[in-house]
C-alpha cells in the first residue's frame, strides 16, 4: 500500500512546507482529496493547528520527503509558510483549489488513485537488490597496498608485451616485405639533428613532399598514425646491423617528425648517429608502441587509490549499497521487457555500481538507452563509454543511417523534437558517419551525454559525471575501466562474463586472473547479488540457444516469440557434422588447419546460397587462424554470388557480431585427443558460447567430435572442459542432427 512507505516518517524529523507557490503552474491536481487521502491513511493530527499533516512527496518523483503541509478538512484550506507573503514570510492557509496547479499540488498527487500507475513498481520484490551487499572477502592493509601493485605492474606487463610483439612482428616480416605490405610509414629523409635540452634529436620529413605543395602534404597524424610520444621502429633499406632501432616520436609537424633514438636499447650509438645524419640514407618507420593509453591507466588507478570511497569499492572495505522506492519506477521512455524494467531499476537504484548482465540478443543496449534517458530526465551528468570506439558507436546510434535513425537509440532520442537530449563525442578516432555528422566537435560541458572510450574518459576530472555507462564492460580491464571509475560517482556496467574476457597482451597474465574484467572482479568479490540478469533472448532461433542457455546460463533464458521458430526455407536451424579429417600445421607459424573441414564448410556455404542466403548474411567462424585462409581459398571457388561478402575469421573476431547463419570449424583433430586452447578449463567454454551465440536461423558445427571430447593426455579432467565438448555432442545426436562427411 501506497501508506507503507511513510512506516518510518515521524513528524519530529519533519518540518513544514517553506516556499513561495507563486509563479509555478502544472496540471490541475484534485488537492482536497490528496490531502483526504493523506489524513485517512496516516491520521496524524495537530490539535493546535487544528489539522492533520500531510506529508509532501518529491517534485517530479513519488518519493517521500521531511516537508509536509497542514490539511483542515471541516474548511477545505491547506497550510504552509508562505515565504513570499511579507517580509521573511508568513503561515498562511488558503482554499484547496487555489492550490491546484501549483506545487502544493503537484507534489500531493501521487495520494491520488488515478497516479497509481506512476506509484506502483510491477515487479516481484523478491527480485530487486538487497540494500546492502557486503563483500565475501575483505583485503588487510597490505593486501589492499599488493592490489594495487599487481594492478599497476600488470598494466606495465601489458605495455611491455604489446611492445615486444610488435617488435617480433617486424623482425618477421622484414623491412622489404613491410613497404610491400604498406605496414611502414616513409621514405623519410634527414633534415640533420638539433639539440634540445641536453639531448640530441634528430629531423626528418617525408620524402614524397620534398616538393610537394602545400594541399598535398601527407597527413602523418591521420593517414601514419605517427603521434608525438609514440615510440616506433626506424629501419634503413641496407645491410646496416645497427638496424632496426628503437625510436621515440618527439614531434609532428606534417611533413616533418623530430625522433629521439632509445639509447639505452641500442648498442653501438656512434655506428646510428652516423647513418641517422647522412644525407643519402632513407628511413622508414614501423609502429611499436603508443604509451598513452597505459599511461592513462596508471595515472587513473593511482587517483582511485587515493580515493577513499572508489579504493574500499575495489578493495571490498565497504558494502555495495541500493536505495530502491519501490513506489518510484523509472519512466524508460522506450518498451521494454519485464526483465529489462528490472534492470532499469537495479540501475536506478545503485548509489556506486550495479552490473547488468546482458547474454546474447537481450537487449542489453536497449536497457542501457533507456536507463541514460531516465537518468538525463532526472538532471544528472551521464558518460557512456566502452572499450573501443566501434562500441561507443554502436552504443549512440546502432544501426543509424544518415537519413534513418534507428529506433530506440539515443541517436534517435536527441533527433525528437519533444525530447531534450543532447550528446557530445569525444575525440576524432570514430568512422562511424552518424555520429561525425552529429556529435563530434560538440561542447563535452554543454552535453547531457557524452560519449568516449575508456581511454578517451581520462580527460575528465575526477567525479564530474554524476554516472557513467559502461557498456561491454566485460571486454574493458580492470586498469581501463579505472579511468572512467575515477570519472563518475557511480558506474552502471553490462557485459557478459561467459564470453570471452578483455584482451591481454601478456599471456603469462592469464593464468593470474589479472586480465578479467572490473565487472567479473566486483561479481567476484561482492557476490553474484551485485548483478541482475536480462533473461529473454531476441536473437536466436530456440533450438540454437537451446544448449548454450542449459551450459552458460543455468537454463534461465527465454526465447521471444519472434525469433523462436526462425529458419531458412527447409533447412533444419542446428546441425553437426563430424568429421575424422587431420589437423595439419603450415610450414610457418604454428596454427593449425584441416582441408577435410575447409571442403565441409564450402559445401554448408553453396546449401546455404542455393536456399536464399545473401553471401553477406553468411559467417564462417574458425576456431585457428591457420584455418581462415583454406576456408577462403575453398569458398571463392564456389559458383555462388560475391563469395567476397561470406565472412570467415576466428572467434574472437566475431564476439559481439551476429549473422543469418553460421558455421564453424573447429579444425582440431588427432589421435591422441588433443585440442589445445579449445579445451583450456576457462577460456574454453567462453570461446565455445561465442562461436555458438553468433547465428539467427542455422548453426553447423563443423568438427572431429571424439578428439573435441577427449581430454588431452597432459591435462586432468579439471584442467579440460572436454566434457562440455562432448556434452554438446550428445546435445546433438540426440536431437538427431548429427551428420557425418558423407551425408
Amino acid at each position: 500500500m501506497l501508506s507503507e512507505i511513510f512506516d518510518d516518517w515521524t513528524l519530529s524529523d519533519a518540518k513544514l512546507l517553506r516556499t513561495d507557490v507563486r509563479g509555478t503552474e502544472y496540471e490541475p491536481v484534485d488537492v482536497e482529496a490528496a490531502a483526504s487521502r493523506a489524513k485517512e491513511k496516516l491520521g496524524i493530527r495537530i490539535p493546535e493547528k487544528n489539522g492533520y499533516v500531510v506529508p509532501l512527496f518529491a517534485t517530479h518523483e513519488p518519493t517521500p520527503t521531511d516537508e509536509y503541509v497542514i490539511y483542515r478538512p471541516e474548511k477545505g484550506h491547506i497550510g504552509w509558510h508562505d515565504s513570499g507573503f511579507g517580509i521573511g514570510g508568513a503561515e498562511r492557509f488558503a482554499n484547496c483549489e487555489q492550490l491546484s496547479e501549483n506545487e502544493i499540488g503537484h507534489r500531493l498527487r501521487f495520494w491520488l488513485d488515478e497516479h497509481r500507475s506512476e506509484v506502483e513498481l510491477d515487479i516481484d520484490e523478491s527480485a530487486l537488490p538487497n540494500e546492502r551487499i557486503h563483500p565475501t572477502e575483505r583485503l588487510g592493509e597490505d593486501a589492499r597496498q599488493e592490489f594495487f601493485d599487481d594492478l599497476t605492474g600488470f598494466v606495465d606487463s601489458e605495455r611491455e608485451a604489446e611492445r615486444r610483439g610488435n617488435w617480433e612482428q617486424y623482425e618477421d616480416i622484414g623491412l622489404e616485405d613491410a613497404i610491400r605490405r604498406d605496414r611502414v610509414s616513409g621514405p623519410f629523409i634527414s633534415l640533420g639533428s638539433t639539440s634540445k635540452e641536453g639531448e640530441t634529436l634528430y629531423r626528418y620529413q617525408f620524402a614524397d613532399d620534398e616538393d610537394s605543395e602545400d594541399d598535398d602534404v601527407v597527413n602523418l597524424r591521420d593517414d601514419e598514425g605517427i603521434f608525438p610520444g609514440n615510440r616506433c621502429i626506424l629501419d634503413v633499406e641496407s645491410d646496416d646491423r645497427h638496424f632496426p632501432i628503437e625510436v621515440e616520436v618527439r614531434s609532428v609537424t606534417d611533413p616533418r617528425i623530430t625522433i629521439r633514438p632509445v639509447w639505452e636499447r641500442i648498442h653501438d650509438r656512434s655506428a646510428v648517429e652516423k647513418t641517422l645524419t647522412s644525407d643519402e640514407a632513407e628511413v622508414w618507420v614501423h609502429e611499436l608502441l603508443n604509451p598513452v593509453p597505459y599511461d592513462r591507466r596508471v595515472d587513473a588507478i593511482d587517483r582511485v587509490e587515493q580515493n577513499d570511497w572508489k579504493r574500499d569499492l575495489l578493495t571490498g572495505d565497504r558494502p555495495i549499497e541500493y536505495s530502491v522506492n519501490k513506489y518510484a519506477p523509472p519512466n524508460p521512455g522506450l518498451e521494454l521487457n519485464e526483465y529489462q524494467r528490472l534492470a532499469l531499476v537495479w540501475a536506478d537504484s545503485a548509489e556506486d555500481v550495479v552490473c547488468i548482465h546482458g547474454p546474447p540478443g537481450t537487449g542489453k543496449t536497449r536497457t542501457l538507452t533507456a536507463y541514460v534517458r531516465h537518468a538525463v530526465s532526472r538532471g544528472e551528468s551521464v558518460l557512456v563509454t566502452a572499450h573501443s570506439n566501434q562500441a561507443v558507436d554502436n552504443l549512440l546510434v546502432g544501426d543509424s543511417s544518415l537519413g534513418t535513425p534507428e529506433d530506440g537509440t539515443l541517436h534517435a532520442m536527441a533527433q525528437d523534437d519533444d525530447i531534450d537530449l543532447s550528446i557530445a563525442r569525444v575525440g576524432n578516432n570514430s568512422r562511424n558517419r552518424v555520429v561525425q555528422n552529429y556529435y563530434t566537435d560538440r561542447s563535452t560541458s554543454e552535453a547531457d551525454v557524452v560519449a568516449a572510450t575508456t581511454s578517451g574518459t581520462a580527460i575528465f576530472d575526477q567525479d564530474e559525471f554524476n554516472v557513467a555507462v559502461v557498456d561491454e564492460a566485460t571486454q574493458a580491464s580492470r586498469p581501463a575501466t579505472a579511468i572512467v571509475l575515477n570519472s563518475a560517482e557511480k558506474l552502471v556496467l553490462a557485459g557478459d562474463h561467459k564470453q570471452l574476457p578483455p584482451y591481454c597482451a601478456d599471456e603469462t597474465k592469464k593464468e593470474e586472473d589479472m586480465h578479467i574484467s572490473l565487472f567479473e572482479y566486483l561479481l567476484e568479490r561482492y557476490d553474484r547479488a551485485l548483478s541482475v540478469l536480462l533473461q529473454k533472448q531476441y536473437r536466436m532461433n530456440g533450438e540454437i540457444a537451446a544448449f548454450p542457455n542449459e551450459a552458460f546460463y543455468d537454463g534461465k533464458l527465454e526465447t521471444a516469440d519472434r525469433n523462436r521458430d526462425w529458419s531458412i526455407s527447409d533447412l533444419k536451424p542446428f546441425i553437426g557434422v563430424d568429421i575424422d579429417g587431420k589437423e595439419k600445421t603450415p610450414s610457418y607459424g604454428n596454427s593449425y588447419y584441416n582441408p577435410d573441414e575447409a571442403e565441409a564448410v564450402a559445401k554448408q556455404v553453396q546449401l546455404l546460397a542455393q536456399s536464399g542466403v545473401a553471401s553477406e548474411n553468411i559467417g564462417v567462424i574458425s576456431a585457428y587462424s591457420g584455418q581462415v585462409s583454406k576456408i577462403i581459398d575453398q569458398v571463392n571457388h564456389l559458383d555462388i554470388e560475391d563469395t567476397r561478402a561470406v565472412s570467415v575469421d576466428t572467434v574472437d573476431s566475431f564476439q559481439g557480431g551476429e549473422k543469418e547463419a553460421i558455421i564453424v570449424s573447429f579444425v582440431r583433430s588427432n589421435d591422441d585427443g588433443y585440442s589445445g586452447f579449445l579445451e583450456f578449463p576457462d577460456e574454453g567454454p567462453r570461446r565455445l558460447n561465442v562461436a555458438l551465440t553468433r547465428a539467427r536461423k542455422r548453426l553447423v558445427l563443423v568438427g572431429d567430435w571424439e578428439t573435441l571430447g577427449t581430454c588431452a593426455p597432459h591435462r586432468s579432467s579439471e584442467e579440460s572442459c572436454a566434457e562440455l565438448y562432448e556434452q554438446l555432442a550428445t546435445h546433438i545426436r540426440s536431437r538427431e542432427r548429427m551428420l557425418s562427411m558423407r551425408e
